[in-house]
């Protein structure tokens, strides 16, 4: 852990803060359940909707003290929050065989030339470095468009709609972990995994620091 964490998190640990266990929140969309209200097909909320990806990772839900630190993360300079953060997502990962590639989503060229960074490039690159498998910017943004936290979550899927290109990469037979810093809506991350799937990728999993639930 960076010695700069370190404070931080042990003062949250001690306030009685932990990582989400697996059973407190659903593997398939990734939302807050109560005790024993999700099955292996889903939760009450998604249970009868398609979902894009295979199965979902998350550390906690998008509250304190995880939206300081994602928030300093990004907006703040504080890059190192993202090995932190892949570091913990990826003892929580599973790699089953050598067919398996990280994917970080992308950022638009002019938002990166102004943070300096993609944080969810970091995340994947040090689930990459954990776990012994290669990271690849499989994915472009493809036109500029207002953060998604800006928006309504009609918005969002219109603001995603065609945000996304997937390079000239045949991903048959391979399992393709997509990670992001927060998944909102999910609109996002189904776009790209649309791209994913076009490029022939077997199974799509998601990793995310956070998941925001509705009305959180």
């Amino acid at each position: 852990m960076p010695r700069c964490h370190a404070g931080p998190v042990a003062d949250a640990v001690q306030a009685g803060w932990s990582i989400d266990l697996p059973g407190e929140y659903c593997r398939r969309c990734g939302l807050s359940i109560g005790p024993s209200s999700a099955t292996e097909r889903g939760c009450s909320r998604c249970l009868e909707q398609r979902c894009a990806w295979d199965g979902i990772v998350r550390l906690t839900s998008y509250r304190a003290p995880m939206t300081t630190w994602i928030t300093a993360m990004k907006f703040r300079r504080q890059w190192s929050w993202a090995e932190w953060l892949g570091d913990r997502l990826a003892e929580r990962i599973d790699v089953c065989d050598n067919a398996t590639i990280v994917c970080p989503v992308p950022m638009h060229w002019r938002r990166r030339l102004a943070r300096g960074y993609n944080q969810s490039a970091l995340i994947a690159d040090t689930i990459a470095r954990r776990k012994g498998i290669q990271s690849a910017a499989l994915l472009r943004r493809r036109r500029f468009s207002p953060p998604q936290t800006r928006t309504t979550a009609t918005d969002r899927r219109l603001n995603a709609r065609g945000a996304f290109a997937v390079g000239a990469v045949d991903l048959s037979g391979w399992t393709v972990w997509l990670v992001d810093d927060v998944k909102t809506t999910g609109a996002t991350l189904s776009a790209c995994c649309s791209h994913l799937r076009q490029a022939g990728a077997g199974r799509i999993h998601v990793a995310v620091a956070a998941v925001a639930d509705p009305g959180g």
